[in-house]
């Protein structure tokens, strides 16, 4: 801040686009800070996004700043990003920020966590001064002994005796203990790197010569090895400790293989991860850990994006074709899309990982004009490992409630040979819906438009949208019949079936009612690793990233609910679901099947599953989106509208349409519109489709719309939000 610079820019997490100038106080102040400012009757946290010499605002109604921290949240090169996103996605700046900043900071408590202290005898304490002190002082004395054995650290100290801080605070004020930062011992193990085959060699050579931004897509078989080439491309690009590497992965549950992977092959580096399991004082340690440098590791769900990384050469993408990383709630961002643009500030390399590409990213690395560098892996890392085969079971095939007698003879064979399986069901609790027998009542969600889903080992219902239960009624509340059934399949009663099938049989499922903790996470691969799992039921959780090397059968059931949605990205998203979920089987030497029961075993997302034939079935998928001028041949906005009144929602819906032609004709509005979720968690929901030839077209037109509907008197009764490049409808 310069002598002339008199007024001070301040970032609000207010619904507002606009900077907030205060004055400053007595502190030395610089962008980036986050600052303590009065607005309104209120004391809110901010971000110092600049200075200025001159103010619209009256100088008698500008406040004082109350507070300045001396911590840099941000530096320019993220500072610039965050500028980008909040123009791109048409968010308010203040929100863009602060939606990032670690939620400690936000509510001021952002004290810095303290460094763990190492304290070791000195050359003054022996036993005979031990020995010299009186009787009564029994704590000091068995603290005293201890140290003489070993050094301990600040966490011990209370094992040790109780009040173990304040005895150690004595025997150093008396100069006999030393003290030291706390390390942990690193132990270096002889890791050395596998053997790659020659794709993955061609691969690693390619992108290892590149220090400037250029984009490459990895695109490699389940299996194919991707792994093993982001730990050797880390030795590359962290060859000492001044260099820092991001890797983003989609859900959770991925990260403790991959943390358990990298610290086992780099355990002189520093690692740290950034998912919403961490609590809220680990997250900001691990946060601030990267921001300063230290952590040249970090691995991270889609928030970690915007992680401050001073020293960052290198960016991967794990499964990138994933729609977790897509935000769905307030700043609709998709980290695959911000890490491209941070790499291109950055000026550095950005690696994309997947089996099955998004259409937007293969559509991008095909052709003379292509924007990646391609890379292709066809083989299995493993010697000898070869891709599972693929077949489809008709669903007139039945056995019992469930699951069908091919079905359960593979499972058995499987038990026999001691091998693993894994029954896929995207759909948790015991059944979808509970059905009355007589007048076909169903059970409803009285808050939004979908059934209340049968758990049936709690004897409740649950929306699954909303999180709202009850208890399961004794009979039909429309015309009092008790015969209540449950219709559809489950998790849970997946597992009951297969429970009666096999009754002495390990079986577990895994869906988000099990497995809520980090923990239970890597529980469930230790007991697969050491075959304490014999079948393992669950969803999309197990669908992508696990390595089960004992697990050689995959059943896919009830997988043809995706072939009716109405959503045009429907068929990209089953065939990359499931041969996500097929890639598990057969990933060591002994040889895989997959099982997937369906009603059309000739449509073409099972037949291009079997042949393994993702390029010809993305290329005809390409062929349908270009003749229906759809992603990634134009570009996309929607408007969502919710309101508790339909009337409102309606109204204001209409207006913006109205609005939004009034603006410009390069771009078509469809819409208003009831999406298929006509109501959620009470809300009444309209929605506005735009569509473009041209990325500035659809901006030329959202930047003068959105300043309109901000403003327009409606806009109080409704909460509206804008996506853009939406991925669900």
């Amino acid at each position: 801040m310069t002598p002339k610079e008199k007024f001070i820019q301040v970032a609000l997490d207010v619904p507002m686009d606009q900077l907030f100038d205060y004055l400053p106080n007595d502190q030395t102040l610089a962008i980036g800070q986050y600052v303590k400012v009065p607005f309104g009757s209120r004391q809110i946290v901010g971000i110092i996004c600049g200075f200025s010499t001159t103010t619209e605002v009256p100088i008698a109604k500008l406040r004082k700043i109350i507070l300045a921290d001396e911590e840099i949240i941000f530096d320019k090169p993220l500072f610039k990003l965050l500028n980008f996103v909040s123009r791109y996605y048409h968010y308010p700046l203040g929100q863009t920020i602060m939606s990032v900043v670690p939620s400690r900071i936000k509510r001021s408590q952002g004290q810095h966590r303290k460094v763990e202290q190492l304290f070791e005898a000195g050359n003054k304490l022996t036993s005979e001064w031990i020995e010299s002190l009186p009787k009564r002082q029994v704590r000091l004395k068995k603290l005293a002994s201890k140290l003489l054995l070993k050094s301990l650290r600040t966490s011990e100290l209370n094992t040790v005796v109780s009040n173990g801080r304040a005895c150690i605070q004595e025997l150093v004020t008396l100069g006999l203990v030393n003290i030291k930062k706390w390390e942990p011992e690193i132990i270096l193990q002889n890791s050395t790197p596998p053997k790659l085959n020659n794709e993955q060699q061609a691969a690693l050579s390619a992108v290892a010569k590149t220090r400037n931004n250029i984009a490459w897509l990895i695109h490699g078989i389940t299996g194919s090895g991707k792994t093993e080439i982001y730990l050797q491309l880390l030795a590359e690009f962290v060859p000492t400790q001044k260099e820092q590497v991001l890797i983003l992965v989609p859900e959770i549950n991925l990260t403790p293989q991959l943390e358990a992977r990298f610290k086992q092959r780099f355990p002189d580096k520093v690692l740290v991860t950034l998912h919403s399991h961490l609590t809220d004082i680990e997250r900001l340690d691990h946060w601030r850990r990267a921001k300063s440098g230290e952590a040249q590791i970090v691995i991270g769900t889609r928030l970690a994006v915007f992680t401050p990384m001073p020293h960052l050469t290198l960016i991967i993408i794990d499964e990138e074709h994933d729609g977790s990383f897509k935000q769905h709630e307030g700043l609709r961002y998709h980290a695959r899309d911000v890490a491209m643009m941070r790499a291109k500030y950055e000026n550095i390399p950005i690696v994309l990982g997947t089996a099955t590409p998004a259409l937007e990213t293969w559509f991008n690395a095909q052709g003379d004009n292509s924007k990646y560098h391609y890379l292709k892996l066809s083989s299995r890392a493993v010697k000898n490992a070869k891709l599972p085969i693929i077949h489809t079971i008709p669903m007139t095939d039945k056995y019992g409630p469930a699951i069908s007698s091919t079905i359960v003879k593979a499972i058995q064979s499987r038990l026999d040979r001691q091998e693993q399986s894994l029954i896929f069901i995207n759909r948790r609790g015991y059944s979808p819906v509970l059905v009355c027998s007589s007048c076909s009542w169903s059970a409803q969600c009285g808050r939004c438009s979908a059934r209340l889903v049968v758990h049936l080992k709690t004897k409740r219902l649950k929306c699954h949208h909303c999180g709202y239960d009850q208890k399961i009624p004794m009979q039909c509340l429309e015309c009092g019949n008790t015969d209540l059934h449950p219709v559809g399949l489950g998790t849970q009663k997946i597992e009951e079936s297969l429970n009666h099938f096999f009754p002495k049989s390990n079986i577990l499922r895994v869906d988000r009612d099990t497995t809520r903790t980090k923990e239970a996470l890597n529980q469930l691969y230790q007991k697969m690793n050491h075959r304490e799992i014999d079948i393992l039921v669950g969803t999309q959780m197990l669908a992508k990233g696990h390595d089960f090397p004992h697990l050689t059968l995959v059943v896919a059931i009830d997988a043809d609910n995706a072939l009716y949605s109405s959503d045009f990205r429907a068929p990209e998203r089953l065939f990359s679901q499931l041969m996500q979920v097929a890639g598990r089987a057969g990933r060591s030497e002994i040889k895989g099947e997959v099982l997937i029961q369906t009603a059309f075993p000739y449509h073409p997302v099972y037949e291009a599953l079997k042949a393994n034939n993702f390029e010809g079935f993305a290329d005809s998928l390409l062929e349908e989106r270009k003749q229906m001028q759809l992603s990634p041949f134009s570009f996309n906005a929607l408007l969502q509208v919710e309101s508790k009144s339909l009337h409102h929602a309606n109204e204001f819906s209409r207006m913006a349409v109205e609005k939004a032609n009034e603006i410009g004709s390069l771009v078509t509005v469809y819409g208003p519109v009831r999406p298929l979720m006509e109501r959620l968690k009470g809300f009444e929901r309209y929605q506005i489709f735009l569509q473009a030839k041209t990325r500035p077209a659809l901006h030329n037109l959202l930047s003068p719309w959105v300043m309109i509907l901000r403003n327009h008197p409606l806009a109080n009764r409704v909460k509206w939000s804008i996506d853009v490049d939406p991925i669900e409808f």
